[in-house]
């Protein structure tokens, strides 16, 4: 895995060796964001408090790859909804698929890192689930807030913006993300919703959604 950390590049990067450990200098006396990357795997951040003249050690990081199934979205189609899915997912606590859903006529852009934008009119979709068995908690992109418990956590990636290096992708209408309600949570209830922003290492509330229920099934609908 290759190390580095967050808004220091004079520090350089260094590897993870075999058995998972790594070493890299900094000056002491402050807090660091440590950033885990690998080709092919989701990134993760996890915050250090360093001192001067010692060790710091950080948790254990369990890095997961990229959802193998990829659903290729045309925003120009004339289909009133387009739907990308992931892998069914399936542990202790249940049985789940991330469900994405993007209307007709919406469009997106790439914010790329030196702050310019790309429109994007194709999109090559995952949802990869963080929070999958017990290395779940290992896996996150970072720790939670103290007031967050661990419940439900997937990265909705565009293998486009990953490739390019984007650091978001915005689009012109609301994508609705459906997941099972394998917790049972009760129905109507809201759904608080956040994100990671890695460039500011730091959790981001977003508007709830919400407990519902499917009431019936005809022809598929």
């Amino acid at each position: 895995v290759v190390l580095s950390i967050l808004n220091h590049p004079e520090y350089g990067t260094t590897l993870s060796r075999a058995d998972g450990m790594f070493d890299l200098a900094v000056n002491g006396g402050g807090q660091f964001t440590m950033i885990y990357q690998k080709a092919g795997y989701l990134p993760a951040q996890r915050p250090i408090a360093t001192t001067w003249q010692d060790y710091a050690w950080l948790p254990d990081v369990a890095l997961i790859p990229y959802d193998a199934r990829v659903t290729t979205i045309d925003l120009a189609a004339p289909a009133p909804i387009q739907v990308a899915r992931g892998n069914p997912v399936t542990d202790g606590d249940g049985t789940r698929q991330a469900t994405l859903f993007f209307r007709q006529g919406t469009t997106a852009t790439l914010r790329l890192p030196d702050g310019s934008t790309q429109p994007l009119t194709t999109l090559s979709v995952r949802a990869t689930e963080y929070t999958v068995g017990p290395s779940g908690p290992t896996a996150m992109p970072a720790p939670l807030p103290a007031t967050t418990a661990y419940t439900y956590c997937a990265a909705l990636t565009v293998d486009e913006a990953v490739t390019a290096g984007a650091t978001t992708v915005q689009f012109s209408a609301p994508v609705v993300t459906y997941v099972e309600n394998f917790i049972g949570f009760p129905v109507g209830g809201i759904v608080p919703l956040g994100y990671y922003d890695r460039q500011r290492a730091a959790w981001v509330p977003s508007d709830n959604g919400r407990v519902i229920k499917i009431l019936s099934i005809t022809a598929g609908l």
